[in-house]
């Protein structure tokens, strides 16, 4: 019998050690790689970078408004400019898909909360008399646009030819629209994807790249955004 007891509690002493070496190399286990062009989103670096080009497009646009006869207008992003950019990085730390970001759900993430650069910006701009075109379209963009009317800031949607790929392809009829009748004074983005949609898309992509810049590089200002670039 005594032998019998020895023998349960040998066993049962082994299987407590073996869970605890499981537990142990279940510890051990490295953490998931983190995207290292995500994770720099959360530095001092980008920070500044970011609100310079913000100083940098206030200037440009001061410059500008005295070319543009009628009307000048600004295009701008909307997830990765105007939204609260630690907003952002919450969600790049919760999700599987960053690429994936929609428009309608940055806006619920970020519970209409902005960056404090990009607002400024807007307000220079409606000082200025300068109108404000978000790179979306109504559906998408509709509580936004609401929330801003209620900081007495007003801004529009833009027409997509089709439905656009955020980030990476768009059509944007206003944006032609505006081209062809030299209104546009700056394009803020993130991604060039949509803006090659002011050389039609019916050509290579370097070669849409080589005609935009050439036609309208003065007017394009692209922010760091590791997410696409």
């Amino acid at each position: 019998m005594k032998k019998h007891i020895i023998a349960l509690l040998t066993t049962s002493a082994l299987g407590l050690a073996s869970c605890g070496t499981q537990k142990e190399a279940v510890a051990d286990l490295p953490p998931p790689p983190l995207n290292p062009a995500l994770e720099w989103r959360k530095s001092s670096e980008f920070e500044f970078i970011n609100k310079q080009t913000f100083k940098y497009a206030s200037d440009q646009l001061q410059r500008k408004l005295g070319t543009i006869k009628e009307g000048p207008v600004v295009f701008i992003d909307v997830p990765f400019l105007l939204l609260n950019q630690n907003t952002m990085n919450r969600y790049f730390d919760n999700t599987n898909r960053p690429l994936d970001l929609e428009i309608r759900e940055a806006q619920e993430i970020s519970r209409f909360d902005y960056n404090r650069d990009a607002l400024e910006f807007l307000r220079l701009c409606q000082e200025s008399g300068v109108e404000v075109i978000l790179m979306a379209e109504e559906q998408e963009v509709l509580p936004t646009v609401e929330d801003l009317a209620k900081k007495n800031l007003v801004v529009m949607p833009s027409l997509y030819d089709g439905t656009p790929n955020y980030g990476k392809i768009g059509r944007n009829i206003t944006m032609l629209d505006m081209a062809q009748s030299n209104r546009i004074a700056l394009i803020l983005t993130t991604s060039l994807g949509e803006a090659t949609s002011l050389t039609g898309m019916g050509r290579a992509l370097n070669e849409n790249m080589d005609e935009l810049y050439r036609v309208h590089g003065d007017k394009l200002i692209v922010f760091p955004n590791p997410a696409f670039n």
